[in-house]
Formats: C-alpha cells, sequence, structure tokens
C-alpha cells in the first residue's frame, strides 16, 4: 500500500489542536437557581475559566478527531498496487459512428462505450500515457499521451455522437501511427462491431476490442426519391422501409408534403428484408417531401408491432422536390405535330411557335429574350441565337452545330451506350430510319444514337449553352409512334431546360457541397436543420463559390445569397446559389438564392452499415493486431485507490457530527415527523 500525495498527512497536525480546542474552552456547570440577583457581583470569568481543563469524555470531540483524520487520509490518496492490465503506452479508440446511437443499452451505445473506456483506465500503470481517439466519420486524436487521469477522462467525455457512417480503418491506422512511437504499446478499441465490413488494416501493435450492444431490432428509412413519369406530368415518391430485426414487425409509415401529412399507412415488414411503397401524385407546388416510420396505428393492434425500433438516427429522411418553373420553348419550322405534342406535354412549359419566314422578326422582338430553348425543325437562321438552349432536327447546313456531309439513304444503328442519361427508360431497340443527314460529331458533343456512318443523336455543351442535335427528320423514322419518343423528349428537356425526372440527390452526413456564388452575391447564408445559421463568404477575391462543409445534421438546409450592399442590381439581375456543376451532361439548376426562392438540400442517413446494428463480439477486429516483429508489451503496476470509499466515510462522519451539535434541534424535527406520521395514519383510518 502507498500514498499519491504523502505530505497531505501533514493535515494530522490538526489531531491535537483540536484537543487543544477542548482543553481550553470554557466549561460552566448548569444549575437551577431561584434567582440571580445575589449573583451579579460574583461572576467573574477568571474563576470560571482555569487555562487547562481535564479532558472530558465527548462523542462530539471522538467524531471530529476521526474527521480530521480521514480528510488528512483522503487527501493523501492511498492506494494499493497491482499488475496492471494493459500495457504502458495505450491508444484508446472509441467508436462514435451513428450505429453509436442505439439504445439497446443505457442510455446508448456510446454513453455504455466512454464508461468501459473510462473503467479501463483503472488497468493502465499508474505511470502509463494514453492517447484517445474518436472514430466518426474522420478519425480525430482528443487526447495525445496524456497521464492526467482526468484530463483523459475528459477527453473521453467530449467525444460526440456523430450522424455519419463509421470508417473504422482510418481510425486503426491513426492508433496504429501513434502506438509504434511508443515501445511496448498497445491498442484497445470499443466498438459495436456492427458493421459487416472489415476495416482493410493491419496492426503492427496487439489490438483488444471492447463491444457493446445487445439487440439487432432496427427499422430505417432506406431510399427516398422523388420521381417524374416519362411524360413529366406527375411526380411519384418512391420509399423502402428496411427491417433488420429478426421478427416481424408492424411499422406505421408517414409521408409530410412540407410539413403535412399527406399519406399515413402500415406496413408490415419481414425479418430481415425491405417493404417497398410508392405514393403518387404529390401535391403540386410541394419542395419537400419526408417520410417517416414509427409504431403502427391502434387499428394494426400493438401486439403486432413487434419488438422496437433501437436507433431513431435512420427513422426519417428528407428529399428536395424540384420547383416548378415555367420554362418557355420557341419552335421555329413548317410545322410538326409529333414534335408539338412532345414538347407541350412536358410540365411547367409553355410554347410557341414561328415559321422560316418570321423567325427574323420574332429574334427582333423584346420577348425573343424569354425564350429559354429554341428548336429548329429543318431550318437553321444565318446566326445561331446566343445564351439559348438549342435543340435542331435534321439541321439543313454546316454551322458550329456540325458539318454537314449530305443525305444517306443506307446506314446502320450502332452500339447504344449503356450509361447514357438521355436513353434512361428509352428502347431504340425497333428504331427504323429512312433517311438521315450525314454529320461529324463536334468537338463538344458526345453521341447518344450512334450510327454505321456518322451520330444520329449527339448532345453536349456548345460555348456553355446545352445543345443536343437529330441527324434525322422524325418524320423519316418511325420514332414518334413509339413509346420511347415521349420518354427521350422528358430525357432532353431534363438535360437542356433542367426538368429532369429525378429530384437532386440527397447528401451523406458530413458530405461537403459546394454552392456557386451567383452575379451580385458575396457570400452565402445557410440555415441549418436546427434553425442555426451560417455565412460563408469566399475565400479568395473573385472566387465562383463556397465550399459548405457543416451537414452532420440530418434534415433540410436553406441556402440563400447574401447581396452586395454596394451593389446597384440591374433590372431583372438577381442573386442566385446553387449545385456547383460537376463532370457529366449539364442539369440546370433552379435560380434560388432570394428569401422566395432558396436552394433546398436534404442530409440523409442511407447507410445499411450503420443501420444493421447486430452487435459482434470483436474477435475479428481483434485478429488485426499483431505483436510479431514488435516489441513486448510493456506492463507495469496499477493502482486502485481508496478515495471514493473514503469520501462516503467523511460524508458520514459529517452528518454523525451535526446530530451531535444539533440533538435538541434533531430531536424535535424527529417528533414533528412522528407527529406527521400519525396525523396521516389517523385521517387514513
Amino acid at each position: 500500500m502507498g500514498l499519491a500525495a504523502p505530505l497531505a498527512l501533514l493535515g494530522l497536525l490538526s489531531v491535537p489542536l483540536i484537543v487543544a480546542f477542548y482543553m481550553l474552552r470554557l466549561r460552566r456547570s448548569r444549575r437551577q437557581v431561584s434567582s440571580t440577583y445575589l449573583w451579579q457581583h460574583l461572576v467573574r470569568d477568571v474563576e470560571a475559566n482555569a487555562p487547562w481543563q481535564r479532558l472530558r469524555r465527548s462523542l462530539l470531540l471522538m467524531l471530529q478527531l476521526l474527521l480530521a483524520v480521514l480528510l488528512a487520509v483522503l487527501v493523501s490518496r492511498p492506494f494499493v498496487e497491482r499488475p496492471a492490465g494493459l500495457a504502458r503506452d495505450l491508444v484508446l479508440v472509441v467508436d462514435a459512428s451513428a450505429s453509436m446511437a442505439a439504445t439497446d443499452v443505457f442510455p446508448d451505445r456510446l454513453n455504455a462505450a466512454k464508461r468501459l473506456a473510462i473503467e479501463a483506465l483503472a488497468d493502465v500503470p499508474a505511470d502509463g500515457r494514453v492517447s484517445v481517439v474518436a472514430a466518426a466519420e474522420t478519425a480525430r486524436v482528443v487526447a495525445n499521451e496524456a497521464t492526467d487521469r482526468g484530463r483523459i477522462t475528459r477527453a473521453i467525455e467530449s467525444i460526440e455522437q456523430s450522424t455519419a457512417a463509421g470508417d473504422l480503418t482510418d481510425a486503426l491506422k491513426l492508433a496504429g501511427s501513434l502506438a509504434q512511437r511508443a515501445r511496448g504499446a498497445e491498442v484497445l478499441l470499443i466498438t459495436d462491431d456492427a458493421g459487416s465490413v472489415l476495416p482493410a488494416v493491419r496492426l503492427e501493435v496487439p489490438l483488444r476490442a471492447l463491444t457493446v450492444g445487445r439487440e439487432r431490432d432496427n427499422q430505417a428509412i432506406a431510399a427516398l426519391a422523388v420521381r417524374a413519369d416519362p411524360s413529366g406530368l406527375k411526380r411519384t415518391v418512391f420509399v423502402s422501409v428496411a427491417n433488420y430485426s429478426a421478427s416481424e414487425v408492424v411499422r406505421r409509415l408517414q409521408i409530410l408534403a412540407d410539413g403535412e401529412l399527406y399519406d399515413s399507412r402500415d406496413v408490415i415488414l419481414r425479418p430481415l428484408s425491405r417493404a417497398d411503397v410508392v405514393v403518387e401524385q404529390l401535391p403540386p407546388g410541394t419542395r419537400v417531401v419526408e417520410a417517416r416510420v414509427g409504431l403502427p396505428g391502434e387499428s394494426a393492434g400493438q401486439q403486432m408491432s413487434g419488438p422496437p425500433d433501437h436507433l431513431a438516427l435512420d427513422d426519417a429522411a428528407w428529399a428536395i422536390v424540384p420547383p416548378d418553373q415555367t420554362r418557355y420553348i420557341l419552335l421555329v419550322g413548317p410545322g410538326n405535330v409529333y414534335l408539338q405534342n412532345a414538347l407541350a406535354l412536358l410540365p411547367n412549359v409553355e410554347l410557341y411557335g414561328t415559321t422560316a419566314d418570321n423567325y427574323a422578326a420574332t429574334a427582333a422582338s423584346p420577348e425573343f429574350v424569354e425564350y429559354d430553348l429554341v428548336v429548329f425543325d429543318g431550318f437553321l437562321p444565318a446566326a445561331l441565337p446566343t445564351g439559348k438552349a438549342l435543340l435542331a432536327f435534321a439541321p439543313p447546313r454546316t454551322t458550329d452545330l456540325g458539318v454537314v456531309g449530305g443525305r444517306l439513304d443506307r446506314f446502320g444503328l450502332g452500339q447504344m451506350p449503356l450509361d447514357e442519361p438521355l436513353l434512361r427508360g428509352v428502347d431504340l431497340s425497333r428504331l427504323h430510319i429512312a433517311q438521315t443527314q450525314q454529320m461529324e460529331l463536334p468537338e463538344w458533343a458526345r453521341p447518344v444514337i450512334p450510327g454505321t456512318d456518322g451520330p444520329l443523336l449527339y448532345s453536349g455543351l456548345r460555348q456553355g449553352l446545352p445543345t443536343a442535335v437529330f441527324a434525322f427528320d422524325i418524320r423519316d423514322s418511325d420514332l414518334p409512334l413509339q413509346i420511347a419518343w415521349p420518354v427521350l423528349v422528358s430525357n432532353l428537356a431534363g438535360e437542356l431546360l433542367g426538368i429532369g425526372p429525378t429530384a437532386p440527390d440527397p447528401l451523406a452526413p458530413s458530405q461537403p457541397i459546394d454552392l456557386p456564388l451567383g452575379a451580385g452575391a458575396v457570400g452565402v447564408r445557410v440555415t441549418l436543420p436546427d434553425g442555426n445559421v451560417q455565412e460563408l463568404a469566399p475565400g479568395a477575391t473573385g472566387a465562383g463559390g463556397v465550399t459548405f462543409v457543416s451537414t452532420q445534421q440530418l434534415g433540410v438546409y436553406r441556402a440563400e445569397a447574401i447581396p452586395d450592399p454596394q451593389a446597384s442590381p440591374s433590372p431583372g439581375a438577381a442573386a442566385s446559389v446553387g449545385p456547383a456543376a460537376t463532370d457529366g451532361p449539364p442539369v440546370a439548376s433552379p435560380e434560388p438564392g432570394s428569401a422566395d426562392q432558396p436552394f433546398l438540400f436534404a442530409v440523409d442517413l442511407f447507410a445499411h452499415e450503420e443501420s444493421n446494428i447486430r452487435p459482434g463480439d470483436g474477435a475479428r477486429l481483434a485478429a488485426l493486431g499483431s505483436d510479431e516483429g514488435g516489441e513486448q508489451v510493456e506492463a507495469g503496476l496499477a493502482r486502485d485507490e481508496f478515495w471514493p470509499w473514503l469520501v462516503l466515510l467523511v460524508l458520514g462522519f459529517l452528518l454523525a457530527e451535526w446530530l451531535v451539535y444539533e440533538r435538541d434541534g434533531a430531536r424535535r424535527l424527529a417528533g414533528w415527523l412522528r407527529g406527521m406520521s400519525g396525523l396521516r395514519g389517523r385521517g387514513a383510518g
């Protein structure tokens, strides 16, 4: 047995001091007298106060002496030593991924892991050094080679729950690097071992794994998407609900449109399976769709609900519906009923037409600037319009749209690209074309429908503008008579105008998003799901956008442009913010940025590895460590201190001392309590 602070035993000097106080205090005997009149001239303190009195037995004195001794021993921190169970240099890894929010252990797995980590410190040698790594979407060192147990405990308690999918690979690589800096170190990992994918890492130091968690019961929104039908007239919600429990359960699925309940139904989920639900026709103007899964309604019967859902993070998901924005299309040509009908059926589109002879007057009119897409059917003007998306059918001559080599009566279809977005849902296996123009593929375009003698349809960005060209006249083919025709036109509209069949994909938690700055904007204001607001400014003068990285919360984010207060806005110009351009086919973004039309994006937890909360035993993780080729684990002596028990003893003696000192008041209080209990007893009788 030893003392961590032996100098604290100097506090035992208070024992003789307390005894001296008792011997020097005033001591008068109590007597009953009829009157104090005859005592007035006889009361003298000198006679009653001899300097040193004989020490008498006193319960209060004994309690105070014991209290002084206990306090001195408590501050000296007595301990006993025993062989340590962990290495002298320890790297502690605590899993804080989304699955650690499961509540199958009290209060949740992460807090249980923290308790295990703090308890493990008792097995570290007294002079040991501990590093703490928090493993979430990224690995983060929260304590580095600390020796103060209080500091290490605070570092462990500071680890926060993540909403993102965790990656133990990076955490174990970091832990291995920290452990290799010291001789004979080891790694202790505390996790639920719920992921099915084993970390792709091999450590050169020993690895121990402690696991938390007991149950696997969980239901989750595994997928949520908003899609348009081939004509673009209807928007449909697709929801996939997964059951990771080994029991059949009944859950209530709710669909909310802009926060209002739109659809609700009870879904039977078989063990370890998914159920797909389709909700037809969203309310017009819906911007945000939310799906929730919870306990069933009373009509389903509580006996059918099954085991509880232990993870709440994946019980809700959000999807953003592209805003309804009217687009204006100008069709220039002799008149084509197939083309007119296909374009007119597009949602939020107003179609106008003119002939080749009247095109010059139409292009010179002020209304021409309002058109978003100009379609040339067998006609091209002397100068192509600028600043507009173009769609051309059978161009009669060579222009920036492509080189025309003449007409072809014999040709064949090439191999259709499998990953072409314009051919999504389009079956051209029975397409027949009588004749076509021989076109050369421009540098700015990609082939969509290849032919043996040149492309039949190509698309791309021409001078930064979405452009598509059909080499043939559709009236010279059977394409307008096939179901593929309206689907192809809808896909083309999605690329040329942003009227796509899909909604913006949600982000994963902690995934960054690039928000470009519009004209006249000096920054972006982002409102988080919890209502907090962050304002972002570009990192450099003249930068075209900002990167937002604070996407840890699940839910819907609202981004608005911050206009320059010193700028003078031009008529019709407005600062905007939207998703940054990505590789591949261009997708026109909406024009949010103002308070009336902000840009919305969602963050959802669609992670099978996190929703499948079945805990493991950690054996496969421990096998990732090795002491081959490394130093032998250096153990030492761990200390077990007695201060918690001493604190309880001190509190007990303090209470006893108070009761002795205030025994008269304690008797009165006890009598009052007995009287109150007696009154309650008679009242009850």
